[in-house]
């Protein structure tokens, strides 16, 4: 993104609309609306699709991005780290710090996704559990807390 002048047109759709690429792509809406950037009414995929056309090194991350997001979530342990392995010397740094992240945890990344255990619906209640207590005295923040 730095790449890019501040007021041009890859820089301000980069700018305005990096949550679409953070998403699964398969999740997207179908509801179209105005964006400021292209100036005119799009549906997120063409947003996404305009992006991607003005740069081919974010193509291919983005396409590398999505298929990492598609293993984890169909929780394809071996086909997520395969991918991992083969693109480690390949991509830029900040994916190769990342990559190294998650191959010095495999082991974990891997018994969470093979595993139906999780604590989630326990820190929910223990996060309601602290907003209620928050509220109820009258404290702002939970630096106070």
């Amino acid at each position: 993104m730095n790449q890019f002048d501040k007021k041009s047109l890859p820089y301000r759709a980069l700018k305005n609309h990096w949550r679409l690429f953070q998403k699964d792509s398969r999740k997207l809406s179908l509801n179209s609306f105005y964006s400021q950037t292209f100036r005119q009414t799009l549906v997120p995929h063409e947003i996404i699709e305009k992006t991607l056309g003005l740069s081919e090194e974010l193509t291919d991350y983005y396409s590398l991005y999505q298929l990492l997001l598609f293993h984890f979530q169909e929780k394809r342990v071996d086909e997520f780290f395969e991918l991992i392995q083969e693109n480690l010397n390949v991509v830029n740094h900040y994916f190769q710090t990342v990559f190294r992240t998650f191959l010095r945890h495999k082991q974990y990344i891997k018994n969470a996704l093979e595993t139906d255990y999780s604590n989630a619906k326990l820190e929910a209640t223990n996060k309601l559990i602290k907003d209620i207590k928050r509220l109820g005295f009258g404290f702002r923040n939970f630096i106070n807390f």
